[in-house]
């Protein structure tokens, strides 16, 4: 058994528990026998089971949201196409995994909803940057930026798993489809 863990590795797989089996398994003594540790791991790290979930937001905000941005904010190109390696770098370090359980998270913790609403605000005020600079304005700004963030959530988690080929070609032809203004 081990004695304890680092904070990112009860993070980790505390979202993989989530995602896997569902909001239920987010309890310590669950997390505790599938990590097999001790409590003393626990709280080491955490103060109860409050500061535990308020963390994991944290980190899921942190890892899956600013680390994208971080990285498009590096990225040489125009908006058009920072906004395709957005898409890409989400796809291929599946950065959009743990979407649905934290989404179930929020709708079982009242306290941490907040923090989770923060985050996807702040993924649909990027997106909304990028369409922004490409000329898009009012209700198709904000459709075009909720389509393209909701599409990537929705598409990790799809239980219609393709090969990588056909997810990247989809991941295009949406950008394409999101980014080509409209004809009236």
């Amino acid at each position: 058994m081990k004695e304890k863990l680092s904070k990112e590795e009860w993070l980790n797989k505390a979202l993989e528990a989530i995602n896997q089996e569902g909001f239920g398994r987010l309890k310590i003594d669950h997390l505790v026998a599938s990590l097999g540790v001790t409590k003393g791991s626990f709280y080491w790290h955490f103060k109860n089971r409050n500061d535990f979930v308020v963390n994991l937001v944290e980190y899921w905000d942190a890892k899956f949201t600013l680390l994208v941005i971080k990285h498009i904010e590096k990225f040489e190109g125009n908006s058009r196409e920072r906004l395709l390696e957005l898409m890409l770098f989400v796809t291929r370090n599946q950065l959009a995994q743990y979407d649905f359980a934290i989404h179930t998270l929020a709708q079982n913790e009242p306290e941490v909803f907040a923090l989770i609403k923060e985050g996807l605000s702040r993924r649909f005020a990027y997106v909304a940057s990028l369409f922004s600079k490409m000329g898009f304005r009012g209700d198709d700004l904000k459709f075009r930026s909720r389509a393209t963030v909701m599409f990537m959530m929705q598409e990790q988690n799809s239980l219609l798993k393709e090969s990588r080929a056909e997810q990247l070609k989809r991941i295009q032809l949406a950008h394409t489809l999101f980014t080509t203004p409209k004809k009236i």
